[in-house]
């Protein structure tokens, strides 16, 4: 399997959150997830819709409009305070970018892509998606999924960004995140194929430097090929070793 890995936009040093990501292109042809971190604060996850043409395009296209949005949204106190509208911006914003490009010469036929977007606070997390990427909290031994995948009883994806210009609103989850939590962002490439309890013993033994980050999230790659994933494989790891003084 060839491995890619995209832009990691900036890495700060001595913070008390940590993050690594990392991708597989599983036996597809063609890498079609995406994925960035910004400054240990905000992580994005996409997966372009594979029954779609153009699912590349379209995930590169969201994993930059998501990033530029938080960029420049958060420069607004009203969004900044209110993370959930904050949240449901960025999907907008992400969505009409996705949506309009069809508009452009030779996509007419249409791209789309699911869309998983974490913002890390001093003492909580805030995440929203649309489509079967999930968000998973580890605490204390336990694992959390925090919010649903729109996919029907035959894992059928129900939603995705760019099929519809208006009315997509992500589910958004709220939840402390302190010292010693994990965060794991992830495509279906991966749930689909990794057990809890896998999941679990993987963040039990996740240390505390960002080369043990880097670590699970091979271990994590490499265990859904194991278990016999084809799909285009994405994980981001985060962890918070200590809570934040403000």
């Amino acid at each position: 399997m060839r491995r890619s890995y995209p832009y990691i936009l900036k890495e700060d040093i001595e913070e008390p959150v940590i993050c690594a990501g990392g991708q597989l292109i599983g036996g597809r042809t063609k890498q079609k997830d995406s994925f960035a971190i910004f400054r240990n604060e905000c992580v994005v996850v996409e997966d372009g819709v594979g029954g779609m043409p153009h699912g590349d395009i379209a995930s590169r296209l969201a994993v930059e409009t998501a990033i530029w949005g938080y960029k420049q949204i958060r420069l607004r106190p009203f969004y900044w305070r209110d993370k959930k509208l904050f949240i449901k911006r960025i999907f907008r914003s992400t969505n009409l970018a996705v949506w309009q490009k069809q508009k452009e010469d030779g996509y007419s036929d249409g791209l789309a892509t699911t869309l998983s977007v974490i913002i890390i606070g001093s003492q909580k997390c805030w995440a929203g998606t649309v489509g079967d990427s999930r968000v998973i909290l580890y605490r204390d031994g336990l694992i959390d999924f925090l919010t649903p995948p729109d996919a029907n009883s035959t894992g059928f994806l129900t939603r995705a960004i760019g099929t519809q210009r208006l009315g997509i609103i992500p589910h958004i989850a709220v939840e402390r995140f302190v010292a010693k939590d994990i965060i794991i962002a992830a495509t279906d490439g991966i749930t689909d194929f990794i057990s809890e309890d896998e999941m679990r013993a993987i963040c039990e033994i996740c240390g505390d430097t960002k080369e043990s980050l880097s670590n699970a999230v091979e271990h994590i790659l490499t265990s859904a090929g194991h278990h016999g994933s084809t799909d285009n494989m994405t994980v981001v790891i985060v962890k918070r070793l200590r809570s934040s003084i403000t």
